[in-house]
């Protein structure tokens, strides 16, 4: 390599410039010395290596990085053509033919031989213009394929080309995606072998005959591997032209865990509004785990409680009950997270020096504890009899639960701190038996539900604060409280401003269906609910009736600890309404039955016996009925209301 040539790869150094370094062969000196000039006059970024051997030449551009080769076609050893071949057999380089012994036929073995390019000589010096653009076109050309070719073969996101609807190409990103080994697999095989769509619904995005897709498409599809598990993926489809056809380019990008955790966390939102509606901590455990079960799919999991200093299993499932209280002073995983008040996630039991082994031989554990104004209240835990089986997914999702539960018990808290003394006992009887006037009314409302509702959002607003990744969940609550409060506020307006709106018109089946969808039915229980065929219209208030309803169906669940049969059954006789709710639990006993409907009576430690008075007080107050029949298998309990006359 001369000086010259040497300056000019070290400037292109300095300016962080690629310089062009062309391989010349030909067995005329003279050609080479000319053309050698002129192109690097002609083009500054060019340097010229110039040799009259073919094997010479051969022997160069495996030791150097060449950016293009130009040969003469007709030389004394060996023909510009089998000089292609050679070249051919170890590098892509870019080879121009550059002859004055041209004709159509060396053209055409030329190209047949991998020539890039090819170029008749000529005698005018301005010739050398046209050469050095060719030159500068094969090299851009040449560059920018293998930059493409490097993304597409280091991307993460799968690549392939449809021509007809076939595969033409595919990067090896899309291999592994799909669980083969090398590209062969898709070569020329229909894309609808490998997704679980239809063509019609493909087509709507990637018409083969190019009528009605538009220029860009982004669309999900599902897919097989190898080992037949589904996956969703993304898919990016951009019209273009390759190998001189029209074709789509498409990117794959897989996105099964994405759409994993947006269903379950749907799911999970879904489920956990019922949390809200519970007033004890029972039921939120066992609402707990059926989520924990259904939306998660755990197996072993369980609900412990912070009580004076233990931690108290509430509910287990998947493994026997244990019952003996941990100190939060002492060792175990849920002790552990209880204490520091952060989520803990095991890989290996064997390994953590704090497990605490249970009623199974857990090998990985994750423990979340659920926390109210600074303090642990209670731990949500799932064990595995695998290795590693939880995610930081899973962690996630179970925070996110985690966090409902802290608000459901928030809800419970301020409930029992609201109607802690006997005048407030009394209060609460008075306003369910309609006795409180006006402004007591709004004084309960107040101090009770809107009390829950702005205490909620405030706990959100603070937690939002310190924990900002949690934004769409605390979003979601507060939205939630807001359209409580706001329930509320219309009550209290309703109350104070007018008494003529006490009267609404309920159809029967739906308030039936409404009421059943809203309140919490452990999966325990198998729900069955006979309609009644047509519109069956009373003059009730549309708010009482419902808590009518919520009563008899909470009252039937709470019979069932153990699970059971929960029926309801609408009947019509005469113009009346009856509706049924029968359950399958120990009964009631013969001393409570005769004063069942009385203020205070229960059975249930923790509650106030205020439900069915309330019941009915306000059937009869419509000209209404209400009765219960009892024995050692049940339950049932009829409200009958009059019909408006059509």
């Amino acid at each position: 390599m001369g000086e010259k040539a040497e300056l000019k790869l070290n400037k292109a150094k300095v300016n962080n410039e690629k310089p062009i370094r062309i391989l010349h062969v030909d067995d005329e000196a003279n050609q080479l010395q000319f053309t050698k000039m002129f192109l690097e006059e002609l083009d500054e970024e060019v340097v010229v290596d110039s040799v009259s051997d073919p094997e010479e030449a051969i022997r160069l551009q495996r030791q150097n990085s060449y950016d293009v080769v130009i040969s003469d076609y007709k030389m004394l050893t060996m023909t510009g053509i089998e000089l292609a071949q050679k070249v051919r057999e170890t590098s892509n380089v870019p080879f121009i033919l550059y002859t004055g012994q041209g004709s159509e036929e060396v053209a055409e073995s030329a190209f047949e031989a991998g020539v890039d390019d090819y170029l008749k000589k000529e005698a005018e010096p301005s010739h050398y213009q046209v050469l050095a653009k060719r030159i500068r076109h094969t090299v851009d050309k040449y560059r920018t394929e293998q930059l493409y070719r490097k993304v597409v073969e280091e991307s993460r996101d799968g690549i392939f080309i449809l021509i007809d609807g076939r595969i033409v190409f595919a990067n090896d990103a899309t291999c592994h995606m799909y669980g083969c080994e090398g590209p062969e697999y898709f070569l020329g095989e229909s894309l609808m072998n490998f997704i679980l769509e239809t063509e019609e619904q493909i087509y709507r995005y990637l018409d083969p005959h190019f009528k009605n897709s538009e220029l860009s498409q982004l669309f999900e599809i599902n897919f097989r591997t190898l080992n037949g598990a589904i996956r969703v993926a993304e898919v990016s489809a951009s019209r273009i032209t390759y190998l001189g056809q029209s074709a789509y380019l498409c990117y794959l990008r897989d996105v099964t865990q994405r759409k994993r955790m947006e269903e379950r966390l749907e799911a999970l939102h879904q489920q956990a509004t019922k949390l809200a509606t519970l007033s004890t901590v029972e039921e939120i455990a066992s609402c707990t785990l059926d989520i924990m079960q259904t939306v998660f799919e755990y197996q072993v999991v369980s609900f412990q409680e912070v009580d004076n200093g233990y931690l108290k299993m509430i509910d287990l499932r998947g493994a026997p009950m244990v019952r003996k209280p941990l100190p939060l002073n002492g060792i175990g995983v849920t002790v552990k997270a209880a204490r520091e008040r952060r989520s803990v996630l095991i890989d290996d039991t064997r390994k953590c020096p704090v497990f605490f082994k249970g009623s199974v031989d857990s090998l990985s554990e994750l423990a979340v504890p659920a926390v109210l104004r600074g303090a642990t209240v209670a731990v949500l835990n799932v064990e595995s009899l695998e290795l590693k089986d939880f995610t930081d997914m899973d962690r996630k999702l179970l925070e996110t639960l985690a966090y409902h539960v802290s608000f459901a018990f928030d809800r419970i808290t301020v409930k029992e701190e609201t109607f802690s003394s006997e005048d407030e006992k009394t209060l609460k009887l008075n306003y369910a038996l309609g006795r409180l006037e006006d402004a007591e009314k709004v004084s309960s409302l107040v101090k009770g539900e809107l009390q829950v509702s702005l205490r909620s959002i405030r706990n959100a607003s603070g937690l939002l604060r310190d924990q900002p990744d949690l934004l769409n969940d605390i979003v979601w609550s507060i939205d939630e409280n807001v359209d409580h409060a706001s329930k509320v506020a219309d009550i209290i307006r309703e109350t104070v401003v007018a008494s003529s709106r006490d009267i609404d018109l309920v159809e029967v089946n739906q308030i039936v269906k409404s009421v059943v969808e809203s309140v919490y039915i452990p999966r325990s229980i198998k729900t069955k609910v006979a309609y009644q065929t047509g519109l069956l219209i009373s003059d009730i208030e549309h708010g009482k009736m419902t808590r009518v309803l919520e009563n008899l169906v909470h009252n039937a669940v709470e019979a069932m600890p153990d699970g059971g049969s929960l029926e309801i059954k609408i009947t019509t006789q005469a113009e009346t309404a009856r509706i049924e709710v029968r359950d399958t639990g120990p009964g009631i006993p013969s001393k409570i039955l005769t004063k069942l409907f009385t203020p205070f009576t229960t059975t249930k430690p923790g509650h106030s016996g205020l439900g069915l008075a309330f019941c009915k007080k306000t059937v009869e107050a419509i000209g209404g009925s209400i009765e219960a029949q009892t024995s050692n298998k049940g339950t049932r309990v009829t409200v009958t209301i009059p019909l408006r006359n059509a």
